[in-house]
């Protein structure tokens, strides 16, 4: 039988939310790739695209609210 390697996306469900989520994870995962499969490869990549970019978002608001601690850092690190 072979084994059965946890994902990134499972370990990072299991860390957020415990080990309960995995099972949904994994079917609602499973659901995307039929439905991914079936659509056109356009709406696909345009779809990625997209997701992609939204990801950006949460970086761009973490920078900004940790500005401050890098530029203190950073001076810190160059007085040295």
């Amino acid at each position: 039988m072979p084994l059965l390697l946890p994902q990134p996306g499972e370990k990072a469900i299991e860390y957020l939310t415990g080990r309960r989520a995995i099972a949904p994870y994994r079917v609602v995962f499973v659901a995307v790739v039929i439905v991914g499969a079936m659509m056109k490869l356009e709406f696909v990549w345009n779809f990625s695209d997209l997701m992609n970019g939204m990801m950006a978002i949460p970086n761009i608001v973490g920078l900004l609210l940790l500005s401050q601690v890098v530029k203190a850092e950073t001076e810190r690190y160059f007085k040295r």
